[in-house]
């Protein structure tokens, strides 16, 4: 793969990357500045883009200490050490696999020995369960493992929701096909076909009929690895894709924000792109965080900040896609800021303090969007970078950022899940319309250059 380092020289659009932006300090607008007594904060992760949390961490005054995942740093193409984090951690452990729990659990005693931990701070989604085993051990404050582990195991989160009422949208576990076919018998097709458990969307699928059923099903009881805890098979939902990013702090919820998200619409399990805040009605984002505040509390997480993906209906009523038991990822917590939100790395951080923090409502002034790509289909990797000064140029102030990384090989593979997409174009802008116009146009423009079909 091409790295980091190259990749800034040759293919981004501004000077305004995720990877070399130095932190702002923005006062957040969750939670008032308080004066604390220096603590010990421990960072388990592979995501560079978490820099702004351990800058967060060291300006409340505490000790930082990182667990990286060397292994997942270089599966994803993530460089750390070209990362602006280095400022802002005391120490650092680099594990050859962070989901090795022995491992994991060996490293963290060690560092608990030497000084223990008020706090862990987790964002990869898999790494909150064994986070959470290892917290739960010793002692410290942390999302309750019980829930995390159901968060994470989907028909097990949606049994829970069924049997306190929160929600109830059909699905089955099955082993193949005519079990699959049976289930879609009695909801209808199209039908959602995903891994038990999972992230990004990968192995997820929207099924028409009962050939392509059979079809995915097939490649799915094939693919041992992805689908490892079971073939989820769950009712299509129709409506607005919508998430909630809530806190929750002492038996307190804090609401952040309703965003809204798009998919490609030739896999429509495919999300590419969110805008925040949402375009909706102050009803509709009443009935959405409520809904959050009940999946949250039926799944008795206790603390910490959650993304909760979500089908808001045409009639208003909130269905649940998923529970993700951490913050929001990628860039989200960057949008979150550049529309006017604040800093909510701080407020991370003093959540997993189990701080007391008085809830207050975010006011945005601004949507941030952001757009991802990916190819299509299979095609050639092209020979040159493109050329993308041109949209700093047009686009001015509404351009954050725009990247481009191929990743190694002479063929870019056709993009079917988050992690396969190859570029990322951040926008703000004061009208909501105009962000996401703005965002879609680049990826076009982008596309052009590169003479492919992308995902956006």
């Amino acid at each position: 793969m091409t790295t980091p380092r190259a990749t800034r020289e040759h293919a981004t659009a501004t000077a305004v990357t995720p990877e070399e932006v130095t932190p702002v300090q923005v006062a957040p607008a969750e939670v008032a500045p308080v004066q604390v007594t220096a603590k010990h904060v421990l960072f388990v992760t592979w995501k560079t883009g978490n820099a702004p949390a351990f800058e967060a961490a060291k300006r409340l005054g505490h000790q930082v200490t990182l667990i990286r995942s060397l292994r997942m740093e270089k599966s994803q193409n993530i460089d750390f050490d070209a990362s602006p984090y280095g400022a802002f951690v005391d120490s650092v452990h680099v594990l050859d696999d962070a989901t090795d729990h022995e491992a994991l659990r060996a490293c963290v005693l060690d560092v608990h020995r030497r000084r223990p931990v008020d706090g862990f701070v987790a964002t990869v989604d898999a790494l909150v369960v064994p986070v959470a085993e290892i917290a739960e051990e010793i002692g410290v404050p942390f999302t309750a493992v019980r829930g995390a582990r159901a968060a994470k195991l989907k028909h097990r989160c949606r049994e829970v929701l069924a049997a306190a009422g929160v929600d109830s949208t059909r699905h089955t576990v099955v082993t193949g096909f005519d079990e699959a076919a049976a289930f879609a018998a009695t909801t209808g097709y199209p039908v959602v076909v995903k891994p038990a458990r999972g992230s990004a969307s990968e192995g997820a699928h929207v099924v028409p009929d009962e050939a392509a059923l059979r079809e995915t099903v097939a490649r799915a009881v094939g693919d041992e690895v992805t689908y490892e805890a079971g073939i989820l098979v769950e009712e299509y939902l129709t409506g607005r894709f919508v998430s909630a990013e809530i806190g929750l702090s002492r038996g307190r919820f804090l609401p952040l924000a309703v965003s809204e998200r798009s998919t490609w619409d030739r896999h429509e399990a495919l999300e590419t792109g969110t805008t925040i805040p949402a375009a909706i009605g102050a009803a509709d984002h009443a009935a959405v965080m409520a809904f959050a505040e009940a999946v949250v509390g039926a799944l008795d997480l206790r603390l910490g900040i959650f993304h909760v993906e979500i089908m808001l209906g045409a009639d208003g009523r909130p269905r649940l896609i998923e529970l993700n038991p951490r913050i929001m990822g990628s860039c989200l917590p960057n949008l979150y800021r550049l529309a006017g939100g604040g800093d909510i790395f701080d407020l991370l951080v003093r959540v997993h303090l189990d701080e007391e923090i008085e809830p207050r409502t975010p006011t945005f002034d601004r949507y941030a969007t952001v757009r991802w790509f990916g190819a299509a289909d299979p095609a050639p990797r092209p020979d040159r970078w493109p050329a993308l000064d041109w949209a700093a140029t047009d686009y001015g102030d509404s351009l954050h950022a725009l990247t481009v990384r191929f990743p190694d090989g002479d063929v870019l593979p056709a993009c079917r899940g988050n992690l396969g997409n190859f570029g990322e174009v951040q926008v703000v802008h004061a009208d909501h319309a105009t962000s996401i116009g703005i965002a879609e146009q680049i990826v076009e423009r982008t596309a052009d250059l590169l003479g492919i079909e992308v995902t956006g």
